[in-house]
């Protein structure tokens, strides 16, 4: 049918949606900023450049060839800035500024010869109305809970805790991209959520249930593959993420700081996020191992006991299902997909984010009982095979098909 327009103005896991639709036969065509085509130039010389050729491997999908449509401009300015100033509030303006931009190009020039567009959370609000007033059916989905939901929580947090308020990502927006936020739901048909916690803040701002649609992500299994752990040596606690409180570090370190030892380790893969101040002010605590690509994660993944993700704001938590594919139990907090993904006791343990002491708690018991703890990774593994991204994309055609059924020939809204 190739019938929906995917738009995204990053990367996330749209490139995974793209790919889906394009199995399912449903993708007309992928619209996005920077994504490499070994096949063309420039790219073809880039990727000659093995530090570069690194990095672009994350901006290719080699069965999406021919459906995407790209215009680099838009995210090369937030790149730079990036490298210049690392992720702070400068950052966090050009995303705005690239995610306002790239909608007013694509509602202006691509909305057209489809039944379905398919935008992102911040991206899409002119592109959403344009598809409607086309007759056109608009979907958005969100990579995080609702604004007002997350505002909040991060605004509370930073209160609590000023020291670490320049690391909490997503909390102050300009004025006029937060009511672009705001608004969007309203301006789709759909709303798509990866977690029931983006559900729930979604309905608390009144967008209606019937409106919500569920679509949990998943994780690459040919990647995050299985692996015994060790049964003696030192107990490894593993965190992979942005390194900052809207992870819930802060709480991490807190906890681990009751339980460590000479048989234990805590190590810590992401970029940091603000000044790094209060990060590095308890540098004692863990081994900091930066930015890493995706097939060391996985090695390290594979060599670590549990893997730790207290968020405070987490629109599904992808990590969550990959460490539980190698093998490993997950201990995150119930602003994630945690709920749904984890069997209390079975395969892991979900908790509030400033659990402190349960998360010290539930740390203890599995170094405590090395037996236990791997069977709670058995089971993550079998747990993680219904978070693939087969799975995803299973689910994908399911509510394709629930569109198409319900709301074809309803027109615009």
């Amino acid at each position: 049918m190739n019938d929906v327009i995917l738009s995204h103005s990053g990367k996330q896991h749209a490139y995974k949606t793209a790919t889906a639709l394009q199995e399912i036969g449903r993708l007309r065509k992928f619209i996005t900023s920077s994504y490499f085509d070994p096949s063309r130039i420039p790219d073809k010389w880039l990727w000659r450049n093995e530090r570069v050729r690194r990095y672009l491997q994350k901006r290719y999908e080699p069965r999406l060839h021919g459906t995407v449509l790209r215009n680099l401009t838009f995210e090369l300015p937030e790149v730079a800035i990036r490298k210049l100033f690392g992720n702070n509030r400068i950052a966090s303006d050009a995303v705005c500024y690239r995610d306002a931009l790239f909608d007013r190009s694509t509602a202006a020039f691509q909305i057209h010869g489809a039944r379905i567009f398919w935008g992102f959370q911040g991206s899409c609000l002119q592109s959403l109305r344009r598809a409607r007033s086309r007759g056109i059916t608009a979907i958005l989905e969100f990579a995080t809970a609702h604004v007002p939901t997350a505002v909040r929580i991060l605004s509370e947090e930073s209160l609590m805790n000023p020291e670490w308020a320049d690391s909490i990502s997503n909390l102050s927006f300009p004025g006029w991209y937060l009511r672009r936020l705001e608004e969007e739901p309203a301006s789709s048909d759909y709303c798509v959520a990866a977690s029931g916690f983006t559900k729930r803040s979604l309905e608390a701002s009144g967008v209606p249930s019937d409106k919500i649609q569920l679509l949990p992500l998943g994780a690459d299994l040919e990647k995050f593959r299985f692996t015994r752990r060790p049964s003696s040596g030192p107990f490894q606690i593993l965190f992979v993420g942005g390194v900052g409180q809207r992870k819930g570090i802060k709480y991490l370190l807190d906890a681990y700081e009751r339980v460590r030892s000479a048989h234990t380790r805590l190590k810590i893969i992401g970029p940091i996020m603000g000044s790094g101040k209060a990060f590095r002010s308890r540098s004692s605590l863990y081994e900091y191992l930066g930015i890493l690509s995706q097939d060391e994660v996985v090695r390290y993944m594979q060599e670590s006991h549990v893997l730790v993700l207290p968020s405070l704001l987490e629109g599904f938590g992808l990590v969550i299902p990959e460490a539980m594919a190698t093998g490993m139990p997950v201990i995150a907090s119930d602003h994630s997909a945690a709920p749904e993904i984890i069997r209390e006791g079975v395969d892991g343990f979900v908790l509030k984010p400033d659990d402190v002491d349960g998360l010290a708690e539930k740390l203890e018991s599995l170094m405590a009982d090395r037996k236990r703890s791997a069977d709670l990774g058995r089971n993550a593994s079998e747990r993680a095979e219904e978070y693939s991204w087969q799975k995803y994309q299973d689910r994908l055609k399911i509510f394709l098909g629930y569109v198409d059924k319900f709301d074809m020939q309803r027109g615009p809204v």
